[in-house]
């Protein structure tokens, strides 16, 4: 027995021994942080007629966050496709925030109104009123993901061309297509500082027609000063980018692509508006869509032709 005790005592004392020299690893830098996952996908509202998936993409770097929605109106085809474009995207700093079909009910039905109405008119419904139409629980997701944005893009389609002053019937101010739409060129907040989205609203225009070759079909900005006294757009104040302005101090705007061309062509605006959106901001991007009108082109025709197998 005394035996058998000795030998315990000495198989104990060699393993603790040999545990003394294993390297021991160096505790973690202050500096240090966990990386959140480059990519995560959450639905909400499942098997519903309401259902919206959001894409989270994060970069390895501190950065800006740029939400990008897409689908409000159901009838505006070119932008829910475009965000879509943007899901298998890879960026090094920052994060992007994709929602492709907001409106998912009113995409379905291929028509503009969801099944509370115009749901870019119900950022500002009254909150005695709010609980009776069926499409505010995806107005309160939208303003809660426009919570964790720096910059927000609303991704529209409008007939003709937007222009400052009458030109022709296809161009003049009553239009919208091809603009960036701001509701105030500068937002003055009551702690004394201010948000400029008139300047970003240009800057990304000036960078997305470098990229367009036919000058008819460059962005310009259509300031519908939404809050003016002299406003001819006073329904803009139930719209997303408004409440995302004045409700949350994030630069917001709306990009609108023309239905006077091909649905590739449409696309590939809103793709290169969304692109130079990134660039601006200040993202930095290994992998994005491409803005080529004829791989958009293929990308739909290979779409369809999965969507009925």
């Amino acid at each position: 027995m005394a035996d058998h005790r000795r030998i315990k005592t000495v198989v104990f004392f060699t393993v603790s021994t040999a545990f003394l020299f294993l390297p021991i690893p160096p505790p973690l830098s202050t500096e240090e942080k966990v990386i959140p996952p480059a990519y995560q996908q959450k639905t909400y509202f499942p098997e519903t007629s309401q259902a919206v998936t959001v894409h989270f993409i994060s970069g390895s770097d501190k950065g800006p966050t740029l939400l990008v929605l897409g689908g409000i109106h159901g009838d505006e085809e070119a932008g829910y496709l475009a965000a879509e474009r943007f899901v298998h995207s890879r960026i090094r700093n920052g994060n992007l925030i994709l929602v492709p079909r907001l409106n998912a009910a009113a995409i379905k039905k291929r028509q503009r109104q969801g099944l509370g109405g115009d749901m870019n008119r119900l950022f500002d419904l009254p909150e005695k009123t709010r609980h009776r139409n069926p499409d505010a629980k995806v107005v309160d997701l939208a303003k809660s993901l426009i919570q964790q944005a720096d910059y927000v893009i609303n991704l529209h389609q409008a007939y003709d061309f937007y222009a400052p002053r009458w030109i022709s019937r296809e161009r003049n101010p009553s239009k919208w297509g091809q603009c960036n739409v701001i509701d105030t060129p500068t937002y003055h907040l009551r702690n004394g500082d201010k948000l400029e989205p008139g300047g970003f609203a240009q800057k990304v225009a000036r960078r997305s027609n470098e990229r367009i070759k036919k000058k008819s079909y460059q962005f310009l900005v259509n300031n519908t000063n939404t809050g003016g006294p002299k406003t001819r757009h006073k329904e803009q104040k139930g719209s997303l980018t408004y409440y995302a302005l004045t409700k949350q101090h994030k630069i917001a705007l709306a990009v609108e692509a023309t239905k006077n061309c091909s649905l590739p062509e449409a696309i590939a605006f809103l793709t290169i508006a969304v692109n130079s959106a990134l660039e601006e901001a200040g993202i930095q991007s290994d992998t994005l869509p491409t803005e080529d009108v004829l791989v958009i082109g293929r990308e739909i025709n290979t779409g369809k032709k999965k969507s009925k197998t």
